[in-house]
């Protein structure tokens, strides 16, 4: 991850750092609040700007959030951690770190 890349994540996320998996590089992202329709959610994340599961990018949450499109829940063990990733397809490995998270906040919504 470049220093640009976590800065931009920092702008929505303070606490957003590096995480390392796989040899891949992540975002940690502690206390990221998500917009449902019940309301503001505030939980873990892992942005996975990478190929995963047959997905060009991934989102992974501290826990399942009901609502808008997040649908097909499944658990995934990332560093030493469980995390749930719905399904929601389409969102390019190429965009910049934040574009690739706000498009997959949209599965909320």
């Amino acid at each position: 991850m470049s220093v640009a890349q976590l800065r931009a994540l920092q702008a929505v996320v303070p606490s957003a750092e590096a995480f390392q998996e796989g040899g891949r590089l992540l975002a940690f992202l502690p206390g990221l609040k998500i917009e449902t329709q019940g309301g503001t959610v505030v939980c873990d994340a892992l942005l996975h700007p990478h190929d995963h599961t047959g997905y060009q990018t991934r989102l992974f949450l501290d826990r399942q959030i009901p609502g808008g499109s997040a649908n097909n829940w499944t658990a995934h063990s990332l560093g030493g951690r469980t995390w749930w990733a719905c399904s929601w397809q389409g969102v390019e490995a190429a965009l910049p770190w934040v574009q690739i998270l706000m498009n997959h906040l949209r599965a909320f919504r």
